[in-house]
């Protein structure tokens, strides 16, 4: 079995695959790991006893990447490869200094591309909203990175006195006639305009058609909008299994 983490700023995402599919699949709060510094009781509970051969771990959180792979290690006995921008995922990244971008970022390039084999764009509803565009024969060409829809609505709610918690869902319309329903246009109807206007302008600018959506928010927001051919929220964890069976076969050779 093969076990995949993600580990982001607002949460860590782990994933176990069978040769088949994904068997198992986890997510725990970033900020319990680093108040602990320990994997959660119940994650290594799930992982004690299961037959894993090899894992990988992505994280953007270097105050936690140590203490995860000490964990990942104690629990399955398995030394997991790092995901860096260094290594070669078959995607090739257009910038001067690979290692600035986001391993999550080329988790999702790799997935995409794999599943589509042509140009792509992907839309990964994080902490951050990040737009991304893969284009042929495989490059990681650029994109855009904007304050993700929670963290947008902790920023207001934060900052404004008069403005209290509300739930992201989707009002009924743009024109709202209470407060928390105006919220909730500005802020999730906003942040669905503001995607299809990136995705408008980088498929002109790249010729890529297909548009794939994953993150947390991936399945609320995509239903709203015509933006999206697919939605994966287990592309990221995709993405590493196909780069962890690049690396093994590399290693075999």
């Amino acid at each position: 079995m093969f076990l995949a983490v993600d580990a982001g700023n607002s949460n860590i995402v782990i994933g176990v695959f069978d040769e088949k599919s994904w068997i198992h699949q986890w997510r725990i709060e970033t900020e319990h790991f680093l108040e602990s510094t320990v994997f959660d009781k119940e994650i290594i509970a799930h992982l004690k006893g299961l037959e894993i051969d090899s894992a990988i771990v992505s994280s953007v959180v270097p105050a936690i990447t140590k203490d995860l792979l000490i964990s990942i290690k104690n629990t399955v006995d398995i030394e997991p490869t790092v995901l860096r921008g260094s290594i070669n995922t078959g995607i090739k990244l257009a910038t001067d200094n690979r290692e600035e971008v986001g391993t999550d970022i080329i988790a999702n390039a790799v997935g995409a591309y794999n599943h589509f084999q042509e140009s792509c764009i992907i839309v990964d509803f994080g902490t951050a909203t990040t737009v991304m565009v893969v284009q042929k024969p495989g490059v990681l060409a650029g994109g855009a990175i904007s304050a993700g829809l929670e963290t947008s609505i902790e920023a207001l709610v934060g900052n404004a006195a008069q403005l209290s918690e509300f739930s992201i869902q989707v009002p009924p319309g743009a024109m709202a006639n209470s407060t928390a329903e105006a919220m909730q246009s500005g802020l999730v109807l906003g942040h669905i305009a503001m995607v299809e206007g990136l995705v408008q302008r980088m498929k002109k600018e790249s010729g890529a058609q297909k548009v794939i959506a994953t993150g947390g928010l991936s399945t609320l927001l995509a239903p709203y909008t015509e933006v999206f051919d697919e939605v994966d929220p287990m592309l990221t964890l995709n993405g590493l299994r196909i780069i962890e069976a690049k690396e093994k076969r590399q290693k075999e050779e």
